[in-house]
């Protein structure tokens, strides 16, 4: 399927340089200044201190012409009503599109404007941007699910997983793609929550008196939003979370907690911040993802103050 991916940051730049040197036809969509750097250097992925550098093709909103089969949209949830704007010539009748985005919001954003082309992705890489436009891989690969908005099963979901299926990377199709993306809501806002608060790993926490309590207290917390919007996680992906949110010695942070630490913006609107606000239509109280997010918006507004 011909592809292009929106966006070259931690996620689209990661995956689109692994389809790339797979052999797929890959094309990303991206901002001039970010496609002058990519034509000049390539895209650099980082493993440790090795650099890989894949040769890309790159395209600008103004440069973009025709259809293509396959959209992969990968960008901050701030940047997607540009990104759709910039995208939509694209979009024809045969695309397919498929959002790696975090949460639930962006569901009725993308169907309004481009509805049936519109599929249920999940996408659980760990990589960061560095500054100078490097992707640095925490863990090789990845695990990508896609699926049909309704649950049916399609041509189209198989021809995707046929496209996306490349070395490092599983590709499945869970029963029900909202339940699947409602699941890593609930682990990224746990994951995130607990990091961000204790601004160090899970392995850290752990080690505290206490610690394992409170991360199972926060992830019950996420869970009991899911569960309220009907979306219930399962016994094994429940379990699955418990045992990552309490795991003795592990390295694991979240990209809310590095990008705390780091003194840069976060996505905790998208990840928390929704999250709380469907929790208080159901009546819920969420204290520990409160207390998450109110030290990331600190954050995100000292920094809005200071530029």
């Amino acid at each position: 399927m011909k592809t292009v991916v929106v966006g070259a940051g931690a996620v689209g730049g990661y995956v689109g340089g692994r389809l790339v040197q797979a052999g797929r036809e890959a094309d990303f969509l991206v901002r001039p200044g970010r496609a002058a750097q990519l034509r000049e250097q390539g895209l650099r992925i980082l493993d440790g201190t090795q650099a890989e550098v894949v040769d890309v093709s790159c395209v600008t909103a103004a440069e973009l012409t025709g259809p293509y089969d396959l959209v992969l949209l990968c960008v901050k949830p701030d940047a997607l009503a540009a990104a759709m704007a910039d995208v939509a010539p694209a979009v024809g009748s045969e695309t397919v599109l498929v959002p790696f985005l975090n949460g639930m919001k962006h569901v009725d954003m993308l169907t309004e404007r481009f509805g049936a082309a519109v599929l249920g992705g999940v996408l659980k890489v760990v990589t960061q941007l560095e500054p100078d436009g490097s992707i640095r891989q925490f863990a090789p690969g990845g695990r990508i699910q896609i699926g049909e908005l309704d649950g049916t099963a399609s041509d189209r979901v198989h021809a995707v997983t046929r496209t996306l299926s490349i070395p490092g990377f599983s590709v499945g199709v869970p029963d029900t793609i909202i339940d699947a993306m409602w699941s890593k809501w609930v682990m990224i806002a746990t994951v995130g929550a607990v990091t961000s608060l204790a601004r160090g790993t899970i392995g850290e926490v752990a080690a505290l008196e206490g610690g394992t309590g409170f991360a199972v207290g926060t992830f019950e917390e996420a869970a009991s939003v899911a569960a309220a919007a009907g979306h219930p996680l399962g016994a094994d992906d429940q379990a699955a979370v418990r045992a990552l949110v309490t795991a003795a010695g592990a390295p694991t942070t979240s990209s809310l907690s590095r990008e705390l630490v780091a003194g840069r913006a976060t996505e905790v609107e998208n990840v928390l911040g929704d999250l709380l606000n469907r929790a208080r239509t159901f009546g819920l109280s969420l204290p520990r993802l409160e207390a998450a997010a109110l030290t990331l918006r600190a954050q995100n507004a000292r920094l809005a103050a200071a530029s």
